[in-house]
């Protein structure tokens, strides 16, 4: 059986920080914090404690290593998936609006890691 090809345009950084999020289709979804499994320019994987349907917008403020304040961003449920701990999800979110600089500060943080930016 031969692995489903990895879609994404942007590399993905592991990442252990902090997110809040709101599911927009429900005006009483209070805001949830988070932590982020994974971050990249074009999405993020967070770690849920309540399933998100796929196709739900959400807004995310993104706790991001070197900038000040949480990142705003609009972002789409893409899947969603069972975590390894008991009654959480992994759920994968493409970005639709966030701000050109915020995108490129973190496609810098991953490209630094992985080594891709020339010095």
């Amino acid at each position: 059986m031969s692995k489903a090809k990895d879609k994404r345009s942007y590399f993905r950084l592991s990442a252990y920080h902090l997110a809040k999020y709101r599911l927009l289709s429900k005006s009483d979804h209070s805001p949830a914090i988070t932590g982020i499994k994974d971050i990249g320019g074009g999405g993020i994987c967070l770690q849920a404690e309540e399933h998100l349907p796929v196709g739900s917008d959400v807004q995310v403020y993104i706790n991001f290593p070197k900038i000040s304040q949480p990142i705003p961003a609009m972002a789409k449920v893409v899947w969603t998936k069972p975590s390894r701990r008991k009654g959480s999800y992994e759920v994968g979110m493409e970005f639709v609006d966030i701000e050109h600089i915020y995108r490129d500060a973190i496609v810098k943080s991953v490209d630094d890691l992985h080594g891709l930016r020339k010095k």
